[in-house]
């Protein structure tokens, strides 16, 4: 599973011949048609073929898939994440920086692994970096600023943060 990559949510269904909407910034999405994909949240998973792919602006796109053809089956798939083999990305580096090449990036804090970027909210002051937490599977959420970003490693597809009390909600173990 280390091998994959997130790059978008479906956010819901389109028409009723099966089509779903994602929320996605992966910029060359048109290279999963006709791949495999999975797609899975907490325990669901699942892996369809791609059949194909319509951008429908720079954060949505409609995916249909072999073997859901109604809207019945599309509802099934609502809020499931779609992840990609880390291969079919495009080769990036430091000069080639987009938000969206975060996507799929390993995040670490003082050298441990805490989870991996899952989204990027653009919003008016900066950009937010939804990071999904390994250890209690919740969202964090971290400003896309110097402050908390301290380094960004391509090559190794790692980021090191910083984060302050009350951004990683910790899990009481005792």
């Amino acid at each position: 599973m280390e091998n994959l990559v997130n790059i978008g949510t479906i956010v819901g269904t389109h028409h009723l011949t099966g089509s779903v909407k994602i929320n996605s910034m992966f910029e060359g999405i048109d290279v999963i048609v006709g791949e495999r994909v999975l797609l899975e949240k907490d325990t669901r998973r699942k892996v369809l073929l791609v059949k194909s792919v319509k951008r429908i602006n720079e954060k949505k796109a409609i995916i249909n898939f072999e073997g859901i053809n109604n809207i019945d089956l599309a509802k099934e798939l609502n809020g499931l994440q779609i992840k990609i083999r880390r291969d079919l990305l495009p080769e990036k580096t430091e000069d080639d920086f987009y938000l969206k090449d975060l996507l799929g990036v390993e995040v670490f804090e003082k050298g441990e692994k805490i989870g991996e970027v899952i989204d990027i909210m653009e919003t008016a002051a900066h950009d937010i970096l939804v990071i999904q937490d390994i250890k209690n599977h919740k969202e964090i959420l971290v400003p896309q600023i110097d402050v908390f970003v301290k380094k960004i490693d391509f090559d190794n597809n790692k980021m090191d943060v910083e984060l302050i009390e009350g951004m990683r909600e910790e899990t009481d173990e005792n």
